[in-house]
C-alpha cells in the first residue's frame, strides 16, 4: 500500500506516512470524511491568522468608539456653552438697555439672573453701579423732600456732598441717568432759593442779577419764576417812572423804563407808560411856554375835574396766587364823545380786617382810549401771602 498524500510506501501496521506525515485511512467513509474535512480546512484561515485579525480590529475599534464619544461630547459642550453665550449676551444687552433707562431694579434682576449662568467680572461692576444707583436715587429723593420743605441750606449741603461722592466713583459712564436726575434736582433747588430771595429784591438791578443767574435754566418750575421776576421789574421799573413822571422828571422817567425793557422786552405796559411820557413831556413844555394862558389852562384843568363820568370801571378783580403775590386787574370804557389819554385809576387796599394796608395808583393802557373804547389796567403786590380788598377812591384823565 502506498501514502495517499505523497505515495510513498506504507507498511502494514503504519498508520502515518513516516514520510509526510499524513494519517493513513483504511476505508472509503475515512477517505471521504478526510477529504470534506481537508476541502472546509483549506478554505478557513489558519488559526494564528484568525486570532491576529481579531487583535487588528480590536486595535482599530476601540480608539475609533472612544473618538466618537469624545466628539459627541465636545460637540454637546460646545453646543450648551454657545447657548449660555447667547443668553448672556442676550442678558447683557438688556441690562445696558435698563441701566441708560434708569431702571436699575430691572438691570438688578436681570445681573443676578446672568450671574447664575456663569460669572462674569462686568456683571459685578454692573451690579455695583446699579445697586450705587439705587442708593444715590434715594438721597435724591431725600434732597426733594427737604425742597419742599424749603429747607435750601440742607438741601444744598447734601447735594454737594453727593455730586463730590459720584465724582469719586468709577462708574459715571453708568450713572448717567442720576446725573439728569441730579440736575433736574439742582434746578429745582435753584428755583427754589430764588422764589425765597425774591422777595428781598426791591431794586430793578437786583432783579436782572438773579435773572441773569437763572437764563440758562429751561425747567417749567425756572420759567415761572423768571416769569414772576420779569413782573417785578416791569412793576418796580414802572413805578420808578411814575413816580419821576409826578415831578416831570421826564428824562429820568424815561430812562427808569428803558432799563425795564431791557429784561421785559416789548413789554406793552411800559411801551404804553413810555408814549404816556413823552406826550406828557410835550404838553408841559408847550405850558411852560404857554404861561401866560395859565388861566385858560387852569379853566380847563377846573373843567376836566368837573367831567367824571366819561371813565367807567366795567370791571375789577383781585387775587392771591400760590406764591404769595397779590395782583389787581381790571377794565374801563371811555363814555365820553372824545379821546381821552392819561387815565390813572387812585385806589386804597384793605385786609380782611378792613384794615388799610396802602394807597397806590396805576394807569390804564393802552394810553388812548378813543370814544367807547375800552382799557385795562393793573398792579402787582409780591410777599403779601393774604387775601386784600380794593377801593377806587379817584379816576383821573387827560382829553385829546
Amino acid at each position: 500500500m502506498f501514502c495517499h498524500a505523497c505515495g510513498n510506501k506504507r507498511l502494514d501496521n503504519e498508520r502515518y506516512c513516516p514520510k509526510c506525515g499524513t494519517a493513513f485511512m483504511d476505508s472509503l467513509d475515512e477517505v471521504s470524511a478526510t477529504t470534506e474535512e481537508s476541502s472546509y480546512s483549506n478554505t478557513l484561515p489558519p488559526k494564528n491568522q484568525r486570532s491576529k485579525k481579531k487583535k487588528i480590529l480590536t486595535i482599530w475599534l476601540l480608539p475609533l468608539l472612544s473618538t466618537l464619544v469624545i466628539t459627541i461630547g465636545l460637540i454637546s459642550y460646545y453646543y450648551y456653552e454657545t447657548s449660555i453665550n447667547e443668553q448672556i449676551v442676550y442678558l447683557n444687552k438688556q441690562i445696558e438697555s435698563n441701566i441708560s433707562a434708569g431702571e436699575y431694579e430691572k438691570a438688578e434682576k436681570r445681573i443676578t439672573e446672568a450671574l447664575q449662568l456663569r460669572d462674569v467680572e462686568l456683571l459685578y461692576e454692573y451690579l455695583d453701579a446699579v445697586l450705587l444707583a439705587q442708593n444715590y436715587e434715594q438721597e435724591l429723593l431725600e434732597i426733594d423732600e427737604l425742597i419742599q420743605m424749603n429747607k435750601v441750606i440742607q438741601a444744598s449741603y447734601q447735594i454737594k456732598n453727593l455730586k463730590d461722592h459720584m465724582q469719586g466713583t468709577n462708574y459715571l459712564s453708568l450713572l448717567q441717568p442720576i446725573q439728569q436726575q441730579m440736575e433736574k434736582t439742582e434746578i429745582t433747588l435753584t428755583v427754589a432759593e430764588a422764589k425765597i430771595e425774591l422777595n428781598e429784591l426791591e431794586t430793578v438791578e437786583e432783579l436782572a442779577q438773579k435773572l441773569s443767574s437763572l437764563s440758562s435754566l429751561n425747567d417749567e418750575e425756572a420759567n415761572k419764576i423768571k416769569q414772576q421776576i420779569l413782573n417785578k421789574i416791569v412793576q418796580l421799573s414802572y413805578e420808578k417812572a411814575e413816580m419821576h413822571l409826578q415831578k416831570h422828571e421826564f428824562s429820568n422817567a424815561l430812562y427808569a423804563l428803558e432799563t425795564g425793557l431791557q429784561y421785559a422786552i416789548n413789554d406793552e405796559k411800559l411801551l404804553s407808560f413810555i408814549d404816556r411820557v413823552n406826550d406828557e413831556k410835550l404838553a408841559f413844555e408847550k405850558a411852560e411856554q404857554n404861561r401866560l394862558e395859565a388861566a385858560m389852562v387852569a379853566a380847563a384843568k377846573e373843567d376836566l375835574k368837573n367831567r367824571t363820568e366819561a371813565v367807567e370801571i366795567t370791571s375789577i378783580e383781585i387775587e392771591l396766587d400760590e406764591f404769595g403775590d397779590v395782583y389787581l386787574f381790571g377794565d374801563v370804557v371811555n363814555n365820553g364823545t372824545t379821546s381821552i389819554y392819561s387815565i390813572d385809576i387812585h385806589y386804597s387796599i384793605f385786609n380782611e380786617d378792613e384794615e388799610l394796608v396802602g394807597e397806590s395808583v396805576t394807569s390804564v393802557y393802552p394810553y388812548l382810549l378813543s370814544p367807547g373804547e375800552t382799557g385795562r389796567f393793573s398792579h402787582s403786590y409780591y410777599g403779601v401771602y393774604e387775601e386784600l380788598n380794593v377801593s377806587v377812591d379817584s379816576i383821573t384823565w387827560q382829553i385829546d
